[in-house]
């Protein structure tokens, strides 16, 4: 073997460790931002689900139920909904409710609106390879005929989207005020108008630093959130240890089904009030 192929494989595999080395910060990095912005609704959302679940001499098993109904509804979604499901909607590293629906435009002929394809690297190798083109299915066939179905489609996707802005608007407005509502307790001087007015002021301060991108927001909130979500489960497990440890057994869904039975009419109306620990994520 040459001298200068022996340099060159020395330089390949530096290269190589080099450039996973950068990917491995660049992923801790991404890590870290996303406290500022994903985890931020998870962990908080959460405190909201037993104020709003008013039950009139609630009992035990009522508390244990809708805890299991929290742990189980963040697990389904978590798990189900977006490991395996959202996270496949993968359309050129985008993903919610326009990708989904950028997705079934680009392998069904049901798009409303007029779109300019842009195509990779990727997409350009795998064209060049023979496809075998499947038989569409009746759901398929049936939308791309229909466009009344093409339009409630399209609708859809825009109504999801319109949802999503919403949830980004109230979440952050309800966490602020009641955060600043938490003075009055230690503080039983400040006023309710003084609460609102403290808490419009810092969200008017938090949309206008929006303008600088979600990255920068993000990397700038993460260390409080990184401090809230590190130092919860440390009160949590002292809690449970010192004070009722049996609250793991909510975790048998068990409890979900007695609460609905013992509850009846007046528990599925309560159910509303379980969304609350879910709007974050």
């Amino acid at each position: 073997m040459s001298s200068s192929h022996t340099v060159t494989v020395s330089m390949d595999v530096e290269a190589g460790q080099k450039n996973k080395d950068k990917g491995i910060s660049q992923d801790l990095i991404l890590a870290y931002k996303t406290l500022g912005v994903v985890f931020g609704g998870l962990v908080t959302s959460p405190l909201y689900v037993y104020p709003s679940m008013n039950l009139t001499n609630p009992t035990e098993e009522d508390y244990l139920g809708i805890y299991s109904i929290m742990f189980w509804t963040l697990t389904l979604i978590g798990v189900v909904k977006y490991i395996c499901i959202a996270l496949n909607a993968d359309d050129h590293g985008e993903g919610g409710t326009f990708a989904m629906y950028s997705l079934l435009c680009q392998h069904a002929n049901i798009g409303i609106l007029p779109s300019k394809k842009i195509y990779t690297e990727e997409e350009n190798l795998i064209s060049t390879q023979p496809v075998v083109a499947a038989r569409p299915g009746r759901l398929r066939r049936f939308i791309e005929s229909s466009i009344i179905a093409r339009r409630l489609l399209l609708l859809t996707a825009i109504l999801g989207m319109c949802m999503l802005i919403g949830d980004g608007i109230l979440t952050p407005a309800i966490s602020v005020l009641s955060a600043i509502d938490g003075l009055r307790g230690p503080f039983p001087s400040v006023s309710k108008p003084a609460v609102e007015g403290l808490s419009a002021a810092i969200l008017v301060g938090l949309f206008l630093l929006q303008k600088y991108g979600t990255s920068k927001v993000s990397f700038m909130f993460s260390p409080i959130m990184a401090a809230w979500t590190f130092t919860t489960p440390v009160i949590g497990v002292y809690s449970i240890w010192r004070y009722y440890p049996g609250i793991f057994k909510a975790m048998s869904p068990h409890y979900t089904v007695r609460f609905f039975m013992t509850n009846q009419t007046r528990g599925w109306q309560l159910l509303g009030g379980t969304v609350l620990c879910i709007t974050g994520t």
